[in-house]
């Protein structure tokens, strides 16, 4: 097939699968739509392409145009006012239990960890569970590379794929237990659902009132929502539950501090982690899609 005999109804059977990689990579939904627009203007301009395999060279583009991405990213992430959290989800691709895991806000952040290519290598073998000759070909690695990459991406993390696993039901009830421990200000009931050593992390990119580093230790983490937030701010938001990256969260909407949705990284039925998106700009889509 060659790039010229590229057609929208092709594409689009590949747009879920470009649109998982690309904002796995990226941790923006808005940036991988911009991602996937440019795949599709290389494939329809590389007119000597030999494309045996749509999805295998569709995967190419898509890859090394998000390592590209990210390299010229990195000075503007070093320079962002705060933490950095991955743009929210509202709507994720139909995927299956497994894929799904793996767009958590937490397995986002863990990614932040890897360099750009190491990030495309784990997310290929790991995630997307691709053959290393299709993964080398995607980095422009050999396939003993490849291999080297996956083992020190592996090291770097420290932390197994499946601690982000956690049932529906399981996320829903901590969720509702942290939520009603908020608004009605009770200290225990929330120490009850934290973890020892849980970190609140909030991400208002310079635009929106939140804290400047990350909150760690139960004790803190409750000072904050209940003692600096306050019961009161929380009433007046009647946090929502919601679904943020396939996960049961939290959106507040507050009349006059702003917007804001709450992840978690849930593990042994105790938030181990708290996700604070206060950034008007990563909120803009996720609102536009609940009602």
């Amino acid at each position: 097939m060659a790039g010229t005999e590229w057609d929208g109804a092709t594409f689009d059977a590949y747009r879920p699968l470009l649109f998982s990689i690309a904002y796995r990579m990226l941790g923006s939904a808005s940036e991988a739509e911009d991602i996937i627009q440019d795949t599709w203007v290389r494939a329809r301009q590389d007119e000597h392409a030999d494309v045996r395999s749509p999805r295998a060279y569709l995967t190419t583009i898509v890859t090394r145009l998000c390592i590209d991405h990210l390299r010229s990213a990195e000075r503007t992430r070093m320079e962002y006012p705060g933490p950095w959290l991955p743009e929210p989800l509202a709507e994720p691709n139909q995927e299956s239990v497994e894929l799904a895991s793996s767009l958590t806000t937490a397995f986002l952040v863990m990614l932040e960890h890897l360099a750009p290519i190491e990030r495309a290598v784990f997310l290929l073998r790991e995630v997307f569970e691709l053959g290393f000759d299709e993964i080398a070909k995607s980095v422009g690695k050999t396939e003993a590379n490849t291999r080297q990459i996956l083992t020190r991406a592996r090291q770097r993390l420290h932390e197994p794929h499946a601690r982000f696993t956690v049932s529906p039901r399981e996320s829903e009830d901590v969720v509702r237990h942290f939520r009603h421990a908020c608004v009605t200000g009770n200290v225990d009931e929330l120490m009850a659902v934290l973890h020892t050593d849980a970190t609140l992390v909030a991400d208002g990119g310079g635009k929106a009132a939140a804290a400047t580093s990350p909150v760690r230790g139960a004790d803190r983490v409750a000072e904050f929502l209940i003692g600096i937030i306050g019961k009161e701010r929380w009433l007046e938001s009647d946090p929502r539950l919601v679904t943020i990256n396939g996960a049961s969260g939290l959106l507040v909407r507050h009349p006059k501090t702003g917007n804001a949705t709450f992840s978690f990284d849930i593990a042994e039925g105790r938030i181990r982690a708290i996700y604070v998106v206060r950034n008007p700009d990563k909120l803009r889509r996720f609102l536009e899609k609940i009602h």
